[in-house]
């Protein structure tokens, strides 16, 4: 059971404040709510959940977006640096990809090997 994150430069691409900076992806390759304790630890906010990555439930990969100081916080804690390949075939998927709400149980999510 590991938090993951992946790692790339944002380039020119979002708020101005994100450019050039380091960022990542932070999932679990466990659970929804291992992701939410992670993330609370680094002070983010459960709305702050990405669940979408792409059409289809292959691409419900629930994420948090981090940029600097969280992105430091998240490696100083533990998270684990891998590949954005790594990550997409490790993370935990949303088997019903619509928006989760916080009640909503582990049981909903699975692990898939591709």
């Amino acid at each position: 059971m590991a938090i993951l994150i992946d790692s790339f430069h944002n380039g020119e691409r979002g708020p101005q404040r994100f450019r050039q900076r380091r960022c990542g992806h932070l999932v679990s390759d466990h659970s929804l709510e291992e992701l939410h304790e992670f993330a609370e630890g680094l002070g983010l906010r459960r709305e702050w959940l990405h669940t979408r990555t792409g059409r289809g439930p292959d691409r419900a990969i629930p994420h948090y977006d981090l940029t600097g100081e969280f992105y430091e916080m998240a490696l100083s804690r533990g998270a684990e640096v891998v590949s954005s390949k790594d990550l997409v075939r490790r993370a935990v998927r949303l088997t019903d990809y619509r928006k989760p709400e916080d009640s909503l149980i582990d049981s909903a999510f699975h692990r898939v090997v591709l």
